[in-house]
């Protein structure tokens, strides 16, 4: 197996001239945007588009209000609107009769837990259990997507805010804010698509178009939302390469749900057991990877009337996370309970007209912590994010509790994967770790191989390989 303890050190980010780019620096990058996060958090001078930013507030009366809440969040923001303060105040009975509703829900939940332990209330807490971004309850950045097709970049902060970055760094900032939009754990451009995004969060999906259109002052909100009572919060998400399938999983709910956002329709796919954490469908969508809460991970055959394999990784945990190589032949995956990192093999052979499916789990890489440098800083442990650059020749590992990022490169032939320790990055400081990562699909045959990394700093770092 491979390990970290071959790893060699790139220079350090305080031993470069301009420490916004590592090294492997090219002119390209000289126009990608320069982000820290932290930095905007508070910044009003950009463009903002949220729902109902262009209406004066009005009194209403308080049965009006509680409509008006259920309609916007649903049950339990009205049910929470009733029990207020103010609604207390106005009308008592409807507090009472609040209290009363509440008080019978929780009986229900009670009995509802002992029967399934893992349907517990989703607290922030819980969903950064299970979400890719280390730290995501007090992470600056919480997700990241670039689009497939041309260069804009997504990132979405833990103000519930999504920034839109261009390469025209004289153009403002296109920011996506809506009252429907808030603890966001997973984002996704739509494939064939320039301009469309969907956000998933704890009150659902958020479907926007973001097109030069949208000017300051004018009032803006998702073109479509869409949730499914029970599959909330997202947690995961994935489009299929068409662009038309849109498929999602909630640490709430058993289902995976398969939208068709076109024609307002959706399928669960079900099945007894935890519920679901993590999505991942192969390039080709002959595959989806489907992680849960619990040691139960499946893969479904998208094509065989969507017939499922079920997988478990040792007595405890769960899959952290997982990627597929470019070519869809093979996923990589990693659990909880050990820093080791696993290959799951997909190999159709054909022989004498007889066609068969060989998958074998086996082990490749050891990540157990070990020193790095002369001042015993460590690498490895368990991991907190896989992600396999588009050319299937990088596959980068960050990890939970030490702040380095691992590069391996990959070697992948027909029926086979080799893997071997290359390099790591380090952050500006001894204290700085990666949040997120994620590569820069390849817009042209001869683009370079980006890396994206967020910083716990809240600075966005591009690392261009050869």
């Amino acid at each position: 197996m491979a390990g970290l303890s071959n790893l060699k050190q790139c220079p350090p980010f305080s031993a470069l001239a301009d420490p916004s780019f590592r090294p492997n620096y090219t002119t390209e990058l000289s126009s990608y945007p320069r982000i820290h996060l932290k930095s905007e958090l508070h910044n009003s001078s950009a463009q903002r588009f949220y729902r109902g930013q262009g209406f004066v507030p009005v009194n209403e009366g308080v049965l009006k209000r509680i409509i008006r809440t259920f309609f916007e969040g649903g049950f339990w923001e009205s049910l929470a609107e009733t029990r207020s303060e103010t609604t207390r105040e106005q009308a008592p009975w409807l507090g009472r009769t609040g209290d009363y509703i509440s008080q019978l829900l929780g009986i229900a939940t009670t009995l509802k837990l002992k029967v399934f332990p893992h349907a517990q209330d989703v607290s922030a807490d819980r969903i950064a259990e299970f979400v890719e971004t280390r730290d995501w309850t007090d992470s600056d950045v919480r997700f990241m997507a670039w689009n497939c097709h041309i260069f804009k970049l997504a990132v979405a902060g833990i103000d519930d805010v999504v920034r839109i970055y261009t390469k025209n760094t004289n153009a403002a900032t296109t920011v996506l804010k809506s009252a429907t939009q808030t603890q966001i754990t997973c984002m996704a451009w739509r494939p064939l698509s320039a301009t469309e995004i969907v956000i998933g969060c704890r009150q659902g999906l958020c479907f926007w178009v973001v097109d030069n259109t949208m000017i300051l002052g004018r009032t803006n909100a998702p073109s479509q939302t869409f949730k499914h009572p029970a599959n909330l919060p997202i947690t995961s998400m994935q489009w299929n390469k068409e662009g038309n399938l849109l498929v999602t999983a909630s640490i709430g709910d058993r289902s995976i749900i398969i939208w068709q956002p076109d024609s307002a329709r959706m399928e669960a796919l079900k099945r007894l057991g935890p519920p679901g954490s993590l999505l991942k469908w192969s390039p080709g969508n002959d595959w989806l990877f489907a992680g849960t809460v619990d040691r139960v991970f499946r893969v479904w055959n998208c094509h065989n009337h969507w017939s499922t394999e079920r997988w478990t990784v040792g007595n405890v945990g769960h899959v952290q996370s997982a990627c597929w190589s470019p070519c869809g032949r093979f996923l990589l995956f990693v659990s909880t309970t050990e820093p080791i990192l696993y290959r799951l093999q997909f190999v159709r052979q054909t022989m004498l007209k007889s066609t068969k499916d060989e998958k074998e789990v086996l082990p490749i890489a050891d990540l157990n912590a070990c020193s790095t440098d002369e001042n015993k800083s460590l690498i490895g442990g368990p991991v907190q994010q896989l992600a396999w650059d588009p050319r299937g020749n990088y596959v980068v590992i960050t990890f939970k509790s030490t702040n380095h990022i691992s590069i391996f490169r990959t070697f992948i032939t027909k029926y086979d994967l080799q893997i071997s320790a290359a390099f790591y990055l380090s952050g500006e400081t001894a204290a700085e770790y990666p949040s997120f990562v994620c590569f820069q699909p390849l817009y042209k045959d001869d683009d370079q191989t980006v890396l994206t990394i967020a910083w716990s700093s809240g600075r966005i770092q591009y690392y261009a390989f050869d």
